[in-house]
């Protein structure tokens, strides 16, 4: 009777501890290391770089399967950003400059591929940049290729396209789309070959024109708790009552009395069947 006495006062001292805990210069606690943690799980942690998916729609020339296969040779991208162009008046002609924003502008995307061995992935961006301007002069300057003549413009419908970048958590879900619109590309870069590059990989590098773009969150998806066996029940049964006994043999203060405390509630929640 006396020790359950005792235990019944370690663990009021501890609450009116905690109650009464305030920070050394008397301020709030707006900080610690339980509340970071908390909050990072909170957002299901930190968004990792590696996890994105690069899908480019078809343009009006292109072949839809070899369009739809970049997905999985898109290495690297960088997600584009967005700049305000920024003017500068003077409200009725006096007085300091007021700064307005006056136009978006939105920088060049650039997409890192991995080469195929059939040619096809590089094969796709050259005749891409063919299908923005003709530059073939192996016929002569007057011959027509696709209804225009070498140096002429094609239509812009014939070579924009949507390209759309997924980023990823490690569930596999998706959390921002973007959308880029009226994308071409501006740049293809140089693919390096050499007698010595026997363990590399051939990339090609495109930097992207857009005008626009959209994101979109998706939700967070609902972890919604699944329910245990009658053999899982019986093992977590188990680990909670060895826990408890363990926590009420070696009691020696206030520490162990919270420990009792929370194996208390651990073990009659696992009795009633909490997964």
């Amino acid at each position: 009777m006396a020790k359950a006495l005792d235990i019944a006062k370690d663990i009021f001292g501890l609450a009116k501890g905690l109650g009464l805990q305030r920070p050394a210069n008397g301020g709030s606690a707006k900080y610690n290391l339980n509340n970071f943690i908390g909050k990072l799980q909170e957002r299901n942690s930190l968004m990792r770089p590696n996890r994105f998916l690069v899908e480019i729609a078809p343009p009006a020339w292109a072949n839809a399967g070899d369009a739809s296969d970049l997905v999985f040779f898109a290495e690297t991208v960088n997600m584009p950003g967005m700049g305000i162009i920024p003017v500068d008046i003077k409200r009725q002609g006096l007085g300091t400059f007021d700064r307005r924003p006056s136009q978006p502008m939105v920088p060049d995307m650039t997409i890192s591929f991995m080469l195929d061995s059939n040619g096809i992935n590089l094969n796709f961006f050259q005749t891409w940049m063919q299908n923005i301007i003709n530059f073939d002069y192996s016929k002569g300057e007057n011959t027509s290729v696709k209804g225009a003549v070498p140096g002429e413009i094609y239509y812009r419908d014939n070579y924009v396209t949507t390209i759309t970048i997924k980023t990823i958590d490690v569930a596999s879900n998706t959390i921002i789309t973007l959308e880029c619109y009226e994308c071409w590309p501006t740049l293809l870069g140089d693919v390096a070959l050499g007698w010595d590059n026997n363990d590399q990989i051939a990339r090609l590098q495109v930097n992207f024109a857009l005008r626009a773009w959209t994101s979109s969150k998706a939700d967070a998806p609902k972890n919604e708790p699944r329910a245990m066996t009658a053999f899982e029940q019986l093992l977590k049964i188990g680990q909670a009552g060895k826990a408890l006994l363990g926590s009420i043999k070696n009691f020696t203060g206030v520490g162990d009395a919270v420990n009792v405390v929370s194996n208390t509630q651990t073990f009659l929640k696992t009795l009633g069947g909490a997964p």
